[in-house]
């Protein structure tokens, strides 16, 4: 196994006298693409929030290499996309390029949405957009930013089966370029390594 760019051990969490999290412990390694699974309530978006920084308060290590900044290196993407309803797709794509200071992305933003096949809602503001199509614009942002670690919740849900298969060949285009997928569902996926919590 290559080196583990982070390392959780016996991370824990406790929320409002409940264990969460309990023992957690994982390696992960350049070129990974890893997916956490489980019911509901386990604590795959908590030890996703752990892991990209959001969380503090919990028990056990997260060790990172020091060539790995959280805050430059990692994007995070929840359930609710990161998106401003009242802008329009080129507008909150252009807002969170220029806020994470890679504007020379832009210049791939219409190949990005004629890849998606979404290129004729440029100009819909995202509250008009269907969830599916709110998906697949913070799905976007993972290419424009090229941030090394991709956290995702539930990437895939709200995808029919093209944008699935569209967005899969984003995902090893990113690992086979040693980047890393931290992913979350509610089972086991082919061609993932599988967590189960």
């Amino acid at each position: 196994m290559d080196k583990a760019i982070i390392s959780l051990e016996n991370v824990g969490l406790i929320k409002q006298d409940k264990q969460i999290l309990k023992d957690v412990s994982m390696q992960i390694s350049l070129g990974d693409k890893i997916n956490i699974y489980g019911g509901n309530g386990v604590g795959k978006t908590s030890l996703l929030k752990i892991i990209s920084g959001i969380t503090s308060q919990y028990s056990g290590e997260i060790n990172i290499v020091d060539s790995i900044s959280i805050s430059e290196d990692l994007f995070y993407i929840g359930h609710k996309y990161g998106l401003k309803n009242e802008l329009t797709v080129k507008e909150n794509l252009e807002f969170i390029v220029k806020f994470n200071n890679n504007q020379n992305s832009l210049k791939y933003l219409n190949d990005e949405l004629n890849y998606y096949e979404i290129h004729h809602a440029i100009d819909s503001k995202v509250k008009f957009l269907s969830h599916g199509q709110k998906k697949i614009i913070s799905l976007i942002q993972l290419t424009l930013l090229s941030t090394k670690i991709w956290v995702l919740d539930e990437p895939f849900t709200g995808l029919d089966e093209k944008m699935f298969d569209k967005f899969f060949k984003k995902i090893e285009e990113h690992v086979s370029n040693n980047g890393i997928v931290i992913s979350t569902s509610h089972n086991s996926k082919d061609n993932f390594i599988n967590f189960k919590l």
